[in-house]
């Protein structure tokens, strides 16, 4: 068996729906929307219910520890045990159209770079990925990792931070809501050393990513290891060609991680 547990929709700043994820996931056993901040994409899926690839209700939430933004992938046995998240996940979002507004307000100001978000009003949550796409949607020159790496990335001059939403309220949040909590993306970290997040309490470590190298992965597999943790695994696909994400299906988890994780999932909390 095979899963992609890290996928974005256009719920958030992925480029393609829920029903065409689920068409080109027909090969993995299961897969998990993880839209940003929000559970719309997941519900959607559910809602479809297809027989292949199952469905794993998910999200990647946004939280902050040590200036640096940190994201959670929440795994939940259903839907029915979230609605204490949902105020929460509201704020969040509010928050992410302001921020928008902000790093828009930044983009003309410092690189005189003028785009507008009339295109993403049934975008349920602003991501920097959206505002990237707007950016090369205007026709600027400019590939994602450029605008990332020149302007709204981690500490470049247009950046806003997403969300005062502590990593250890976040863990928290989840956990009482009925969700397994797993450290994403570890590799992309660069002010938290993962060992700290894993003391907060998280459940499990993203160990498969496709921007890991061999080291990399073995060190979150350690770790995992070490402090009894859950492995979790999945592309982060959001569209097609992207360098810094993965292609749809194409870092799976299997095996005995899968195993384990579906393992937890089915036994709840």
């Amino acid at each position: 068996m095979k899963a992609d547990l890290h996928i974005h929709t256009t719920h958030s700043d992925g480029a393609f729906s829920v029903a065409e994820i689920i068409a080109m996931a027909r090969n993995l056993d299961y897969i998990a929307i993880t839209d940003h901040d929000t559970f719309s994409g997941a519900r959607e899926a559910l809602a479809i219910a297809p027989d292949k690839p199952k469905i794993i209700f998910g999200i990647e939430l946004s939280t902050e520890n040590r200036d640096e933004s940190v994201h959670l992938l929440g795994y939940f046995p259903d839907q029915g045990t979230i609605a204490g998240l949902e105020e929460k996940l509201l704020e969040q979002r509010r928050h992410r159209r302001t921020r928008a507004e902000a790093i828009r307000a930044k983009l003309k100001e410092l690189f005189n770079i003028e785009i507008d978000f009339s295109g993403y009003e049934a975008t349920e949550s602003i991501t920097r990925g959206t505002i990237a796409s707007a950016i090369i949607e205007r026709g600027y020159p400019f590939t994602r990792e450029e605008i990332f790496d020149r302007m709204i990335g981690s500490g470049r001059p247009a950046y806003i931070p997403s969300t005062k939403l502590s990593t250890k309220e976040g863990i928290k949040l989840i956990r009482e809501n009925g969700g397994f909590v797993f450290l994403a993306h570890p590799v992309l970290l660069r002010k938290n050393d993962p060992e700290e997040i894993i003391r907060m309490g998280v459940d499990g470590i993203e160990a498969v990513y496709p921007v890991n190298n061999k080291g990399d992965e073995k060190k979150y597999r350690r770790l995992a290891a070490e402090w009894d943790l859950l492995i979790s695994g999945g592309s982060d696909f959001h569209i097609l060609n992207d360098s810094m994400h993965g292609k749809l299906g194409g870092t799976p988890l299997k095996g005995r991680d899968l195993d384990l994780f579906l393992r937890a999932l089915k036994g709840a909390r």
